[in-house]
């Protein structure tokens, strides 16, 4: 797992976005070339209702400081550039890490990388109950890409609209 930004330990508790989910107090929109505030203010309880994906969101206290949105997905063998296995196989399984936001006021405190560790617990555990290889995501911008970077991710050289890069994380 990726190491912690922070030298304090950092505890949260996570709920999954319902209806009475209160998220006037959650802003994520500095710097949001990706509309990671826009999405979870006005799309992400219908993308979750839809089955689209589900999104968890990180308390401290009453506070959301940050939130999640993942589903399943896959990668094609030939995009991970990495040697899995001894056998051909088209594609394997992944989870999407499709959103990934900390609130403003909460950056460069260690909870984005706390965010990942639970996005690698999470795949883990699913590995175990369904079959799950990697975590994907795609992403945009320098500063992110460095980011996900120094949490392990790879990037792969797959064909995205501009600026767009698709990185990969291998579980053990």
């Amino acid at each position: 797992m990726s190491s912690a930004d922070s030298s304090n330990q950092l505890d949260f508790v996570v709920k999954r976005l319902s209806r009475k989910t209160d998220l006037t107090n959650f802003d994520c929109s500095k710097n949001d070339e990706l509309g990671l505030n826009e999405f979870i203010h006005t799309e992400a309880l219908k993308y979750q209702q839809e089955g689209m994906g589900v999104t968890y969101l990180f308390y401290r206290d009453t506070k959301i400081v940050g939130y999640i949105t993942v589903a399943m997905g896959a990668i094609k063998t030939k995009e991970t550039e990495l040697q899995i296995d001894n056998y051909e196989k088209a594609t394997y399984p992944a989870l999407f890490l499709g959103r990934l936001a900390v609130d403003n006021t909460e950056r460069e405190k260690g909870i984005g990388t706390h965010l990942i560790d639970y996005c690698i617990v999470f795949a883990l555990k699913s590995k175990k109950r369904l079959g799950c290889r990697f975590i994907v995501l795609v992403t945009k911008g320098e500063r992110r890409i460095k980011f996900y970077e120094r949490n392990d991710f790879k990037g792969l050289q797959v064909p995205l609209k501009k600026g767009l890069k698709m990185m990969c994380f291998q579980l053990a």
